[in-house]
């Protein structure tokens, strides 16, 4: 091999290590891009589904009427304050009927009609909560893993440290005037860098569990009695 063909062979290794570190940073880059969309996608969907729960908070609240039988069931239940009760009380009468207004009226009497609405919203409640903690469990998990992607991602693609590497082999020039690896390469580096990822409590609010129906019914029904529909 003459001279000329080793530096034809340098000059095309050299530009295969520059392409390589180009379509890898890029390949990462893009993979990053998609799991921040999923992430906001996955957070998205959360929030819809607190606004079901919202709503069916709103619904034993209506079914309940009275706040001092509001307040003596959520007692039992251990929750202060009241989930979504604020919002509840901006509605007007209508409103809080129409959150009832599709329910089935199960009982042949007044009081067990009563007494059925309420164990059903509950029943729907409670099991509309336990799913939400598992996907805000599962919404955490997958933010945790993407800060790792992106903390491993930062490390690996620290541009001042490449571009040191590359100008060594190119005999410490710059490697492209005025390009990415110039010496305005750190200010680049910086803003090439990914940053971490977060859910505020307003994005990905964390909602309380309640006990299935069969582990509270006593409690509930011994309430539900003093009250007259």
């Amino acid at each position: 091999m003459t001279e000329d063909d080793l530096e034809k062979a340098l000059d095309s290794l050299k530009f295969q290590i520059k392409k390589e570190i180009v379509d890898h940073y890029f390949a990462e880059r893009v993979y990053l891009e998609e799991e921040t969309r999923a992430l906001e996608e996955e957070a998205k969907a959360y929030r819809e589904e607190v606004a079901k729960a919202a709503r069916l908070f709103h619904a034993l609240y209506a079914a309940l009427k009275e706040e001092r039988v509001i307040s003596r069931v959520m007692a039992a239940l251990g929750l202060s304050p009241w989930p979504f009760y604020e919002e509840f009380r901006q509605l007007t009468p209508a409103q809080r009927q129409a959150l009832l207004a599709h329910r089935p009226a199960r009982g042949l009497t007044a009081w067990r009609r009563f007494r059925n609405l309420v164990l059903g919203i509950y029943e729907e409640l409670q099991q509309a909560l336990a799913a939400l903690k598992e996907r805000h469990h599962k919404l955490q998990m997958h933010l945790t893993l993407l800060n790792e992607d992106i903390q491993k991602f930062n490390a690996s693609f620290d541009f001042g440290l490449i571009a040191a590497q590359i100008e060594a082999m190119e005999g410490g020039g710059e490697v492209i005037s005025g390009g990415l690896f110039a010496p305005e390469r750190e200010e680049l580096s910086t803003r090439m860098r990914f940053k971490r990822r977060r859910l505020t409590e307003e994005e990905v609010p964390a909602l309380p569990v309640l006990p299935p129906l069969g582990h509270i019914k006593g409690k509930l029904n011994d309430i539900l009695a003093q009250v007259t529909p």
